[in-house]
C-alpha cells in the first residue's frame, strides 16, 4: 500500500494497534523507531512523504506487537525515574509503582556517603536511580543473572553513573560469606506466586524472564529469604526497602523478628499497599 504522507501511515498503523490502549501512541513510538526520529522530528514530518525503508521496519514492529510483545521490549528501552534504561528479555521491564522504592529510600537519614545494595538489580534502574540522586553513595548492583548484569553495566556506562559496580550473586550470598554491610538494601523482588504467574496477562508471563517474578507456592518465598540474610548484611540502624505483590502484607511482616524496629508499609500511587520500609536495631 502507498501513502500520500507520514501522516497516512501513522492513522493506518494505530488502526493495526486497536486491540492496544494506547494504539496512537505506540504507532508514534513504532514510526520513530523504524526512522531513527524523536517526537519533535516525527512531528515536523508528518505531511511529508514516508521514508524510504521505514515501512519494512515498521511492518515488523507492528507485528512483534500483534504476536504479544510488550512496547518496551520492541522499543528496547524503558524510562524510569526519568531516566531511560536499556531493556530486553533477560530483565523485566521497570514498573512506574517501583519508582516508590527509590521515593522512600531517599527520605530515609542516610550517612553522607551511605553503602547502598540492590538485590536482584535486573536492568539497573533501582540502584542507577540511587545512585544518580546520591552522587556520593557506593552502590552495589546483585543479580543472579549474568545477562541481566550485562544489562545493567550498559545502562550504568550509558546514563554516565559510575558509583556502581556490580556482583554475581544467588541472594545476598556473596555479601555475607565476605562479611560486607551495607547502610541501606533495596529490592524488588520475585513476589509472584505459581498459581498467579498462570494468571499472569500474556505480555508478562510469555515474555519477561520467570525468574525474577515468580518466587515459589506462597510468592513471599524469595521475601523471607531477603529478610533473613539483609539483617545479616545491614549495619545496626541500617533500613531494608523493598516492593511486594497485592495482599502478601501480613503473611510478610511475619518474618520481621526480632531484631527489626519501624517496619511500616507504604501505599503506592493507587493506594495499594505497595513497599515496605524496615531497620535494622542500632
Amino acid at each position: 500500500m502507498k501513502y500520500k504522507n507520514l501522516d497516512q501511515l501513522f492513522r493506518q498503523t494505530a488502526r493495526k494497534l486497536s486491540f492496544s490502549a494506547c494504539p496512537f501512541i505506540e504507532a508514534r513510538l513504532f514510526i520513530q523507531k523504524a526512522a531513527g526520529w524523536d517526537e519533535i522530528e516525527f512531528f515536523h514530518q508528518l505531511d511529508r512523504p514516508v521514508p524510504p525503508g521505514v515501512l519494512a521496519k515498521l511492518d515488523r514492529l507492528v507485528r512483534m506487537r500483534q504476536a504479544g510483545w510488550p512496547v518496551a521490549y520492541i522499543l528496547g528501552k524503558k524510562e524510569f525515574w526519568s531516566l531511560e534504561f536499556r531493556v530486553n528479555r533477560w530483565v523485566l521491564i521497570p514498573r512506574p509503582e517501583t519508582e516508590l522504592v527509590v521515593e522512600k529510600a531517599l527520605g530515609l537519614p542516610l550517612p553522607e556517603s551511605p553503602q547502598i545494595l540492590d538485590a536482584g538489580t535486573g536492568c539497573g534502574n533501582l540502584a542507577i536511580s540511587l545512585a544518580k540522586e546520591i552522587p556520593a553513595a557506593r552502590v552495589t548492583a546483585s543479580d543472579i543473572s549474568r545477562r541481566a548484569l550485562q544489562i545493567a553495566s550498559w545502562n550504568a556506562k550509558n546514563l554516565g553513573v559510575k558509583n556502581v559496580k556490580f556482583v554475581h550473586t544467588d541472594g545476598l550470598e556473596y555479601f555475607i560469606s565476605r562479611k560486607k554491610r551495607f547502610h541501606l538494601i533495596v529490592s524488588n523482588p520475585p513476589y509472584v506466586s505459581e498459581n498467579e504467574w498462570h494468571k499472569l496477562d500474556p505480555p508478562v508471563r510469555d515474555f519477561e524472564p520467570r525468574i525474577a517474578l515468580v518466587a515459589g507456592p506462597t510468592g513471599v518465598e524469595f521475601i523471607q529469604r531477603l529478610i533473613g540474610e539483609a539483617f545479616e548484611c545491614l549495619t545496626p540502624g541500617g533500613f531494608l526497602v523493598f516492593e511486594f505483590g497485592a495482599g502478601q502484607e501480613e503473611k510478610i511482616l511475619q518474618h520481621f523478628r526480632e531484631g527489626w524496629q519501624e517496619t511500616a508499609v507504604h501505599l503506592d500511587y493507587s493506594g495499594r499497599p505497595r513497599v515496605i520500609t524496615a531497620r535494622k536495631a542500632g
